[in-house]
């Protein structure tokens, strides 16, 4: 009887051996298909064209519809990104890098370049080669002249190596470029040489243009006026045969300014009478305009006031025709400083208020251009906000990869425990007693790294909620066309935004480090509600502040929530405390206000506002709980109402729970 209930029970565990096994091949089963030939030749091709198809339309809308070639490139991300396609991706971030440049978002421009080359450098992707030189302009546009030399060295380097001379010639121009930004004047010559020596050997008259006219640059730097006049007479000499005006002016205006700073008037009136007769076979109106403004000044020079207004007259003339307010309005100040050296005060008085009229028409209409700017800007944000999210959405995906591989492991494992199960019932029972047992071990890891991550998400969501409010006041100091204030605020926001950021990736930091940020943070708030209210801040001295740890953002919100919902809509001006005390081993913070109080805030209130609670006090309660949870620390908040009106909020902390060799 034994002996048939043992065979029994040995059949009964063959057969669940088998549909565990049996049920472990079928959730394989699509895991496997997904890396079969048929997959990978009906979608793995798909999806990357159709990526780059995104990415050649938004390069064509660019120029027409800035945003909907950023929708674009962002779509086209998103497929790479999701689905892991390391080469469209690192082209969509090259394209944005492109996009940034453009709108004169140099930040975004050299980080985004910065990722594609990351992507192209760790695939060994053969599209780097250019992308070296556009991340260097990005990083001289930003006068971070270290980075740009280094880019720029990068694509010289690989430009040799290719023997291609145009490549070649635009590294030695970049470097050259750069050395004379940072008045390394013998690197920059040595460059600008080697790049005219290049173009001169393959006769290329634009590039001599050009690289004559650097050279023209760095002789002047050096106080070479001679031999930058050189330069500059060659260049231009060139560019006429090529008929290119625009370095022939630049060549016209470059030596001006050499007779200018010589005070030789002589020179400078044969020079620029020479570039007018130029300008005017040529029909360049407003070059014209701009050398008789440069012959009125040195004809002033010589006190030769009449031929200066003349000169000056005939430029305003030409303005006029051709719409050029700056050329006008220029011409029109030094008229009046004609006049009035000729003693015609009152003609000089009328030319003066022309010449401020002129000078609003300019402003407003650059004030216009910065209003597209930052419209462009708001839109560059807005595109970026969303890249972020895909790149954190990439490295959550990445991470759930990696536990999948985990996971498969352990169902390997399991898999391999259930065929013991076969060879003995007493073998099998012990099997399970130790699996069950490792399952709950592993589960209960799991449950605290769930915990632990959900802790860092509450935190991560904590400095969007505070910027936000903080970029609110600064917005409102720009509304207000309070520039000082604003420059004022956003200095100090810097600082405490940098703090902020530094703190976000820890779980605890030192009292002291959070009394800072508490300080500048209701500095800030007291500088933009000055009228509202007044406080003050005191911190128990026997408190060890530097031993003493706790959770950053855990005090912050309790004091932006007496501003802006208890303080700010009081009529009268009102008092905020904020006390850090110690006793026994207990640190307490009390935040007191005499605002319009819980109850009056709730209903001034809109009825979203009466649904959603505030996310920074919602997310310090979670913090809250979970902190206790893992580590076992006493956190107490108390909230009632202050007498006769206001709020009162205490957070008790036992110290012995945070102390720093604990952390």
């Amino acid at each position: 009887m034994t002996k048939q209930f043992t065979y029994a029970l040995l059949a009964f565990f063959l057969l669940l051996g088998s549909n565990i096994t049996f049920g472990q091949d079928k959730k394989n089963e699509p895991y496997q298909q997904k890396r079969s030939f048929s997959k990978i030749s009906k979608s793995s091709y798909q999806k990357p064209n159709e990526a780059t198809k995104k990415l050649k339309a938004a390069e064509k809308l660019f120029k027409s519809e800035p945003e909907k070639a950023l929708d674009l490139v962002h779509d086209a991300l998103l497929i790479a990104i999701k689905d892991n396609y390391l080469k469209e991706e690192a082209d969509a971030y090259k394209l944005l890098g492109e996009f940034n440049y453009k709108l004169n978002e140099y930040n975004l421009s050299y980080k985004n370049y910065g990722k594609a080359i990351a992507i192209y450098n760790k695939q060994g992707f053969s599209s780097i080669f250019e992308i070296y030189y556009n991340i260097g302009k990005s990083a001289e546009k930003l006068n971070d002249y270290s980075n740009a030399n280094n880019y720029y060295s990068r694509y010289l380097k690989l430009a040799k190596g290719k023997s291609n001379k145009s490549s070649q010639v635009k590294g030695h121009i970049a470097l050259g470029d750069v050395y004379l930004k940072e008045k390394e004047l013998k690197a920059a010559k040595q460059h600008y040489t080697e790049a005219l020596h290049i173009e001169k050997k393959r006769d290329n008259k634009q590039g001599i243009v050009i690289a004559n006219l650097k050279l023209g640059e760095v002789e002047e730097a050096r106080n070479n006026d001679k031999q930058a006049i050189q330069y500059y007479r060659s260049s231009q000499n060139t560019a006429k045969q090529i008929e290119d005006d625009q370095s022939v002016n630049q060549a016209y205006t470059n030596i001006s300014n050499i007779y200018e700073n010589q005070r030789n008037s002589n020179e400078g009136i044969e020079l620029n009478q020479e570039a007018l007769d130029y300008n005017q076979k040529r029909n360049n109106q407003s070059e014209v305009a701009a050398n008789s403004i440069n012959l009125a000044n040195f004809y002033i020079q010589q006190d030769n006031n009449e031929l200066a207004i003349q000169s000056l007259q005939n430029s305003i003339e030409i303005s006029d025709k051709t719409g050029d307010i700056a050329n006008k309005s220029r011409a029109t100040q030094v008229l009046s400083e004609a006049y009035n050296k000729s003693g015609l005060a009152e003609e000089a008085e009328k030319k003066y208020k022309e010449y401020l009229i002129l000078e609003d028409s300019l402003y407003k209409m650059r004030e216009r251009q910065l209003k597209s700017q930052n419209l462009k800007g708001e839109m560059l944000e807005n595109a970026q906000n969303k890249l972020s999210l895909l790149e954190k959405d990439k490295q959550l995906s990445e991470k759930t990869i990696e536990l999948l591989r985990q996971e498969k492991l352990i169902q390997e494992q399991f898999i391999s425990e259930q065929k013991v199960l076969t060879y003995s019932l007493i073998l099998g029972l012990i099997v399970l007693i130790i699996t069950a047992f490792l399952v709950y071990r592993s589960n209960k890891a799991k449950n605290k790294a769930n915990q632990l991550l959900v802790l860092k998400s509450l935190r991560a969501q904590m400095n969007p909620h505070f910027i936000f409010n903080a970029l609110n006041s600064v917005n409102s100091f720009i509304s207000k066309s309070d520039e000082r204030a604003a420059n004022r605020y956003l200095a100090d926001f810097s600082r405490l935004m940098r703090d902020v950021m530094e703190n976000s990736q820890e779980d605890f930091i030192s009292l002291a480090k959070e009394i800072d940020i508490l300080s500048m943070y209701l500095k800030l708030e007291h500088h933009r509600f000055n009228d509202k209210f007044d406080y003050s801040f005191e911190v128990d001295e026997s408190i060890n502040t530097e031993e003493f740890f706790i959770p950053p953002m855990l005090i912050q919100p309790y004091i932006e929530n007496a501003v802006w919902h208890g303080l700010r809509y009081k009529k009268e001006k009102g008092f905020l405390k904020v006390s850090i005390n110690q006793s026994n081993k207990t640190i307490t913070v009390t935040i007191i206000d005499d605002g319009i109080g819980r109850e009056k805030s709730q209903e001034l209130k809109t009825e979203n506002q009466k649904i959603q609670k505030s996310t920074g006090l919602k997310n310090i309660d979670s913090r809250l709980k979970i902190i206790s949870d893992i580590y076992k620390a006493k956190l107490d908040v108390e909230i009632k109402d202050n007498e006769p009106t206001g709020t009162v909020v205490t957070v008790k902390i036992l110290q012995e729970n945070f102390i720093k060799k604990d952390i």
